[in-house]
């Protein structure tokens, strides 16, 4: 233990430190070492407060060792922490961690606040919709799909969802949701046109 703090602590002087930091940590989580690597973590998100990198891989640990309750408490210090223009893209990556080591119920409802605040926000549906579509289940891909589609987009980003729904249907083998999709893709078109 002592030669590796020495080593820790030549090394964060020679060369940038934040790398090493984060190196330390993972290193710590990967034996097992769980106060380690929380104590280096704390230690990283004091040295870096304004990094939202160093956030989200103490978020990260956090949830891939199921602590979300510590998680939960760490997402609300780092929204103190950063500036509101990272706190979208800090909480998309919490719904996604959610996702892939929590609860996706819980994930569905890091995603809908998220888009209840900035539902014109095209990379967080598209986000959300990978992540539905990879961890969940095909009927809440199929509404996340309908509620998307419903938006006041541009032709480009509406194109971009229709193309994805019919892609699932077509994934699926369901040639009647494929129809349908593309019925409503049509229907969307003639009504943009009149508008």
């Amino acid at each position: 233990a002592e030669s590796l703090s020495a080593a820790f602590r030549r090394a964060v002087q020679g060369t940038s430190p934040r790398p090493v930091y984060l190196h330390m940590a993972a290193a710590h989580e990967r034996a097992e070492e769980f106060e380690l690597c929380d104590a280096t973590f704390e230690a990283t998100v004091k040295k870096f407060r304004r990094d939202k990198e160093v956030w989200i891989a103490y978020l990260a640990s956090l949830m891939r060792r199921t602590e979300v309750a510590k998680a939960k408490a760490l997402l609300q210090r780092t929204v103190d922490a950063l500036k509101a223009a990272e706190h979208v893209d800090v909480i998309s990556k919490f719904g996604q961690l959610e996702f892939r080591h929590g609860s996706p119920e819980r994930a569905r409802t890091v995603f809908d606040g998220v888009l209840a605040s900035y539902p014109k926000r095209i990379d967080v549906w598209s986000v959300y919709l990978d992540m539905e579509l990879k961890h969940g289940e095909a009927a809440a891909a199929r509404r996340l799909f309908e509620r998307v589609i419903s938006l006041r987009l541009s032709s480009k980003k509406a194109k971009f969802f229709f193309k994805r729904y019919l892609d699932f249907a077509a994934a699926r083998g369901d040639d009647e949701l494929a129809e349908y999709v593309r019925g409503r893709a049509k229907a969307w078109v003639e009504e943009t046109a009149r508008s």
